[in-house]
């Protein structure tokens, strides 16, 4: 009799079964599970027929019913996965412990001040700063150099290297050079020394040239250009027209006239009184004084032209102009005499 041999694999969860089928008896490794009932039998044979009897069929495969995973049903020596779980940080016991930092010795020059500003007079081309300085160790310091962030900053030493004994004192100069700088100047200093190195700073504070004595200045030539009598209005009546008040002769000039003729540094276009080109006169300073002189920025001082001066003081001043400013002799016959066109 052949026998026929199943191998059946069933897998539930984690469990692998074999059966193993041959003929009609059944060996299952599956405990537990209730006995399969028997197969069919074959259906009978009608008499006078001529269908031939089939030959017995080997039974059907059992299959186990279905086996749920739970502690009861596992076989022999099997155990369950251990899920993972974490245990936490474990450091390492081999580590390297982390070094100490000690604190940095401290420089040993100690300067009167780390950071110098300085304000500048209008038209300073260049500033000095002053650094002062200690060795507050008990040994000698060396500076290697000095050393400026900028070219128009520079540092005047003794011959480098300079040696300090323990204890003593000194100083350096350091010169910035403003020429076409503008706003805040601020530069580094950078001081080099056998025992570390110090970093200080210099600032200048530059006016802006919009706002300078200068700008201003040019601004007011410009609004006298366009209007003589401007100098009698507003801001420019304090300096051309307030001071003349009540004065006379000598003062009147010097107090309103020689802010601009007698002035350091007068407008071009403000001439020399005491070097004009032409013969003068009472008449010429009278009518010079009175009307001014149109495309000039020469304005008319006389109370009915809009000037700020009586008869009066118009009167006296021309006394003290023909008193104190002498002549011009006339170069060369046949030449009239004229106003300044300077």
């Amino acid at each position: 009799m052949k026998v026929r041999a199943f191998l059946i694999w069933v897998t539930v969860g984690c469990v692998t079964t074999t059966l193993a089928v041959s003929g009609q008896a059944t060996a299952t490794s599956i405990t537990n599970a209730p006995p399969l009932p028997p197969p069919p039998p074959p259906p009978p044979v009608r008499s006078g027929s001529s269908q031939r009897p089939l030959p017995p069929q080997p039974a059907a495969p059992a299959f186990p019913q279905r086996i749920r995973a739970n502690p009861t049903n596992r076989p022999p020596g099997f155990s369950w996965p251990v899920p993972f779980t974490n245990t936490g940080f474990r450091p390492a016991t081999n580590r390297t412990p982390a070094p100490v930092l000690t604190p940095l010795a401290p420089f040993p020059l100690v300067f009167d001040a780390e950071s110098k500003t300085i304000d500048p007079q209008p038209g300073q081309t260049n500033v000095t700063f002053t650094f002062k300085f200690t060795n507050t160790t008990p040994t000698e310091v060396t500076i290697d150099r000095v050393q400026t962030s900028c070219g128009c900053t520079v540092a005047k030493l003794p011959a480098m290297p300079w040696k300090l004994a323990a204890g003593t004192n000194g100083e350096f100069q350091v010169v910035a050079d403003l020429r076409g700088k503008r706003g805040l100047y601020s530069k580094m200093v950078y001081v080099y020394t056998s025992q570390g190195f110090k970093a200080l700073n210099v600032k200048v504070n530059l006016p802006d040239p919009a706002s300078s004595p200068a700008a201003e200045r040019m601004r007011n030539l410009q609004i006298a250009v366009a209007d003589r009598q401007a100098v009698f209005k507003g801001d420019c009546a304090r300096c051309h027209s307030d001071p003349g008040v009540g004065k006379k002769g000598r003062e009147l000039y010097q107090a309103v006239c020689g802010v601009c003729h007698e002035a350091e540094r007068r407008a071009t276009m403000v001439p020399n009184l005491r070097a004009l080109k032409h013969p003068t006169d009472a008449e010429h300073w009278r009518n010079w004084v009175t009307h001014g002189k149109a495309g000039t920025l020469m304005p008319a001082f006389s109370q009915t032209d809009g000037g700020p001066f009586t008869q009066e003081q118009i009167d006296s001043l021309v006394a003290y102009l023909v008193e104190n400013i002498p002549s011009r002799p006339v170069s060369a016959p046949g030449v009239p005499s004229a106003l300044p066109t300077q």
